[in-house]
């Protein structure tokens, strides 16, 4: 039920190697291919336009919101269902809960991990023992907002999967600014109202990882580890990402293990970000679902398995597919091409030439003469990115670098109004 909206390349001439579907339409895909017929239930079916008609055996307006519409609406449906599932944050736990209700697998619904609420997952965690950094949660209508943490500190809304108004600030002034400009967003994407209130979170020094896999029968299997390189602030958001099969501490699978157990997640997919803080790890995010296309190959690739295809295993019961350590890249890295403006586009060259660096798979740019782009902080500033694999994490590093550097985007910066 429901799909992230991504958004691909403005055109054919913007795309070199693969198109990449986002994990939702990615298990459809899978779904298909072992003969299931499949539908999507939304709150707003014209929003999707005709991207993954091809995929979709059947679109159901319903709200999405509520598992008792969902139940019904699935009910409704001709045959018997056999799975239910999303990867949008907002629409997670009504996914579980109506999984639930028609007998069906998926994680269990009431956990910290589905309530689309830092609040109540850092809660969870932090009472378990497993480090979270201090933190408060505070309405963004507060014109006299002041972080008691102190500053530096992180700052996102409670809710939204942090695609929107996350950033690094020093200081009341852009504190306050940020909180405004969440304070007036009415959506965070269609079917969800934000709920005005913002995490303001200790910033801790150290070096940034993630973990990305499945939890199958109450056990995590990770598929791959990345480090992250993040925008510099007040920006927030991950620049770069490589990732590999390598744990970048002995103890960082029990870390990501007591951090799934306290948040209560318990099957599927998931995404974890951590630092690496001066007394060890310290829990950052956790998501119930893949991470972003670009980011999900990388892990893909070097994981040896297809984890759309093991989600949908996991969902049906099936034996989880095989790893394939013969087929895995020894490291991959995303590098993401941002916008730091508003502004309108008026050029855009070298995504084709892109295609000849030796182990690039994908590179994309979002966007087409005329397209409006936006400062970090909107889903609309993701530009494009690259994706390349290589021998070991730096030439892979390079390779992704190097593709990017030889795409431009030529913006004409918009007057303030």
């Amino acid at each position: 039920m429901e799909l992230p909206h991504r958004p691909s390349a403005g055109c054919p001439e913007l795309g070199a190697g693969d198109r990449l579907d986002e994990p939702g339409a990615a298990q459809l895909e899978r779904a298909r291919a072992r003969g299931l017929r499949t539908a999507v239930l939304t709150c707003d079916r014209a929003s999707y336009g005709e991207d993954v008609d091809w995929l979709v055996d059947r679109w159901v307006e319903c709200d999405t919101r509520q598992a008792g519409a969902v139940v019904a609406a699935v009910e409704a449906l001709a045959g018997a269902p056999v799975a239910v599932t999303s990867v949008v944050d907002g629409f997670l736990e009504p996914a579980a809960v109506a999984a639930r209700v028609l007998g069906l697998r998926g994680p269990t619904p009431g956990s910290p991990a589905l309530a689309n609420d830092e609040t109540v997952l850092r809660a969870a965690v932090a009472a378990a023992g497993v480090p979270v950094a201090p933190w408060v949660s505070v309405p963004a209508g507060d014109p006299a907002l002041t972080a008691a943490v102190g500053y530096p500190c992180v700052v996102a809304p409670v809710d939204g999967g942090r695609r929107w108004d996350v950033a690094l600030v020093a200081d009341d002034g852009e504190l306050r600014a940020l909180a405004a400009r969440h304070a007036a967003r009415a959506s965070l994407g269609p079917g969800v109202q934000p709920q005005g209130r913002l995490l303001v979170e200790q910033y801790v020094h150290g070096p940034r990882f993630a973990a990305d896999g499945l939890v199958a029968d109450g056990r995590p299997v990770v598929l791959a580890w990345s480090d992250q390189v993040m925008t510099p602030p007040p920006e927030w958001a991950e620049l770069a990402t490589t990732a590999t099969r390598q744990p970048p501490l002995a103890d960082a699978p029990a870390f990501v293990a007591a951090a799934l157990a306290a948040a209560g997640y318990d099957s599927g997919p998931f995404h974890l970000e951590f630092v690496l803080g001066p007394a060890g790890p310290v829990l950052t995010a956790l998501h119930a679902r893949p991470a972003e296309p670009g980011a999900q190959l990388c892990v893909d690739q070097v994981g040896g398995v297809d984890s759309a295809d093991a989600a949908v295993a996991l969902l049906l019961g099936e034996p989880l597919p095989e790893v394939r350590a013969d087929r895995a890249a020894p490291a991959c890295t995303r590098v993401s091409l941002l916008s730091h403006t508003a502004g309108r586009v008026r050029g855009v060259s070298g995504v084709r030439d892109a295609g000849a660096i030796p182990g690039l798979l994908v590179a994309e740019v979002f966007t087409s003469v005329g397209g409006r782009t936006e400062p970090p902080g909107s889903p609309t500033a993701h530009l494009g990115h690259v994706v390349a694999v290589g021998a070991t994490p730096q030439q892979a590093s390079r390779r992704a670098a190097y593709a990017l550097d030889g795409i431009h985007v030529d913006v004409e910066l918009l007057q303030p109004v």
